[in-house]
């Protein structure tokens, strides 16, 4: 996928953050005893203490009910918390959206408006924004070029694959120009080959652009594989129970797929989300 102006001239300027730089790096979210309880009683989130730092690709993993997406739409300001607190760049959420302080949310599903073009669709961010003009128009053809649908922008969502929809979706978020991406399990739906493509395009992206992603998913695999750190959690009540650094260099490829080291962090996650699983059984016994 060819990113246009978003290759850098140095490669220096295009570095993650490493584990060791990590701890001294700016937090962008702090999630401070985080409590989440609905109207009927359920304890969606107990005690969610959670730092993301400046740059880092932060996986959500756990079994269903244990709050990862509550979690993240939280993060994103779509839900409210019952106690504690969320901090967006160590101040509180209006400061969201200032120059050099956007976030952006991808949903499970494309959700896309199937009467609206592509080109439509991506531009929905922008006119919610009341945005408009020329620079509104290159906002959209540099989303759609940095995800691989420039040649699509006057199609339909029907005549799109399920891949080609979540794209379209990806830079209906991208067109805002974040640097804060939360992505709740946005490949769930899609077959391996696909899913595995885009996870590369997604790396591709952060790396190239210097963003911070949140991502929530049900796989082992693909957390480990797109990662700086996978945060782990159980179910009733939901809570984080584990923090694994996958410290491995990137870009990573085919061969870090099939490589022992991945092996082995697939094994240390699914030891630790197989724990996490028991430890929410034991709850509702």
């Amino acid at each position: 996928m060819t990113i246009p102006g978003s290759v850098p001239d140095t490669e220096d300027s295009t570095a993650v953050i490493s584990s060791a730089e990590n701890a001294s790096a700016r937090p962008v979210i702090q999630a401070r005893s985080v409590d989440k309880v609905y109207a009927n009683g359920t304890i969606a989130l107990k005690g969610a203490d959670l730092d993301i730092k400046q740059g880092e690709f932060v996986s959500l993993l756990g079994p269903s009910g244990c709050g990862k997406s509550t979690l993240l739409r939280i993060m994103a300001g779509l839900g409210d918390v019952t106690t504690g607190s969320v901090k967006w760049w160590e101040q509180d959420y209006d400061v969201v959206g200032d120059k050099g302080r956007k976030l952006a949310f991808v949903f499970q599903n494309a959700t896309l408006m199937p009467w609206a073009k592509v080109r439509g669709n991506v531009r929905l961010p922008l006119d919610l924004e009341k945005d408009s003009g020329p620079a509104c128009e290159q906002k959209i053809d540099q989303a759609l070029n940095m995800v691989g649908l420039s040649n699509f922008g006057e199609s339909y969502p029907r005549e799109l694959s399920g891949g080609m929809q979540m794209r379209a979706s990806i830079a209906r978020a991208l067109v805002t120009e974040p640097n804060l991406l939360l992505m709740d399990e946005p490949f769930g739906a899609l077959d391996e080959m696909t899913r595995n493509k885009l996870n590369d395009d997604i790396l591709e992206l952060w790396q190239a652009n210097g963003w911070t992603i949140v991502f929530v998913t049900h796989s082992v695999y693909e957390a480990v594989y797109l990662s700086s750190r996978v945060v782990v959690m159980a179910a009733r009540p939901g809570r984080i129970v584990e923090e694994i650094t996958i410290d491995e260099p990137f870009p990573r490829g085919p061969e870090f797929r099939v490589s022992q080291n991945f092996a082995e962090y697939c094994r240390r996650v699914s030891e630790s989300l197989e724990k996490a699983s028991t430890m929410g059984q034991e709850q509702s016994q």
